[in-house]
């Protein structure tokens, strides 16, 4: 995820518990951050995948293909 999309470790990180069904908050009290920075992160994984909403950005990895290599 983080080279193919150019994700930063925390937004890999976000976007992976997020695909394992943890909604935000619980995401954010689990990697000790605020839920401003969470947010934060999750934008900057909505613009990195073209993605505009959580739902939408589970549907999206769940049907990329796995990366090569």
């Amino acid at each position: 995820m983080r080279q193919l999309y150019g994700l930063s470790h925390a937004e890999a990180t976000l976007a992976s518990r997020l695909l394992e069904g943890k909604d935000l908050k619980g995401v954010s009290e689990e990697r000790a951050v605020s839920l401003a920075t969470a947010r934060t992160h999750l934008r900057n994984v909505f613009e990195k995948t073209g993605t505009k909403r959580q739902a939408e950005l589970v549907n999206f990895f769940s049907e990329a293909p796995p990366p090569s290599g």
